[in-house]
């Protein structure tokens, strides 16, 4: 029964949600409009992501277990995910209202989103050879950093570092993927190998630290403990050990938080 639920919240990506908002509510320093923007960021995961793997659960793209979970909790899914997406983007555009440039980097972040998952007049961003990971960390530093930070009268061009962050949290879900992804989407473990791929995630871990204790000024427990929980992770084979790295998300966000 604990392993069912664990698989479903994991699989429905309600972890990432999770940890989505908690690392916005970290970074945005507790602003009035921190839980608003967090929440949307929470709401437009869930609804992104699900969108997403549905798409591919469709078109048989996915894994036969991820494949069968989905096509089980299809109804449920097709009836959440598009209301999650239309509160989320109810919520930036109200946030974003009196910000035309910002709510037009808001417009393009969500026009990439939608030529990454579905194929529209034979342009699929997603199929581009090497560039999966980099339109992933472009949209997440838009959306969970650049945007927030340009209305709070907060953002500086050194905030640009988390494009690090979210590149090296794309290489856990390619190592996983590796087997099922088409081999002409070269992507970083298809290109140098599983082993490869997790020191060139440390490393860009590591240096995404520390320019976060440098720049940002955060507190050294936050190095301690993402270094420690990504460790664990790849020493131990848990089940979802790849995907419970979007944990570190949770993690950084709390540390954050942390009085010491």
């Amino acid at each position: 029964m604990i392993s069912k639920w664990i698989n479903t919240f994991i699989q429905s990506h309600l972890f990432l949600a999770i940890s989505a908002y908690f690392f916005s509510i970290g970074i945005l320093n507790q602003n009035d409009l921190s839980v608003h923007f967090s929440v949307a960021l929470s709401l437009a995961v869930f609804g992104v992501y699900n969108s997403n793997r549905l798409n591919k659960s469709n078109n048989n793209k996915l894994p036969i277990e991820t494949r069968f979970w989905y096509e089980k909790n299809a109804i449920i899914l097709y009836s959440t995910a598009p209301v999650c997406l239309l509160m989320s983007a109810l919520i930036y555009i109200y946030l974003l209202r009196q910000e035309t440039l910002t709510l037009f980097i808001f417009g393009l972040t969500v026009l990439i989103t939608a030529l990454y998952i579905f194929t529209i007049k034979q342009l699929n961003l997603r199929k581009i050879p090497s560039t999966k990971a980099i339109w992933i960390s472009i949209v997440w530093t838009i959306i969970a950093v650049v945007i927030p930070k340009l209305i709070l009268g907060s953002f500086c061009w050194f905030n640009l570092h988390y494009l690090i962050l979210f590149y090296a949290l794309t290489i856990p879900g390619d190592m996983r993927d590796m087997e099922f992804d088409n081999p002409k989407m070269k992507t970083i473990p298809q290109l140098i190998g599983n082993q490869k791929s997790q020191i060139l995630f440390y490393l860009l871990l590591v240096i995404f630290l520390m320019f976060n204790y440098l720049l940002e000024e955060k507190k050294p427990i936050e190095i301690i403990l993402v270094l420690l929980f990504s460790l664990i992770l790849f020493a131990k084979r848990f089940s979802f050990r790849y995907e419970l790295m979007d944990g570190i998300l949770l993690i950084s966000g709390i540390s954050s938080l942390i009085p010491f």
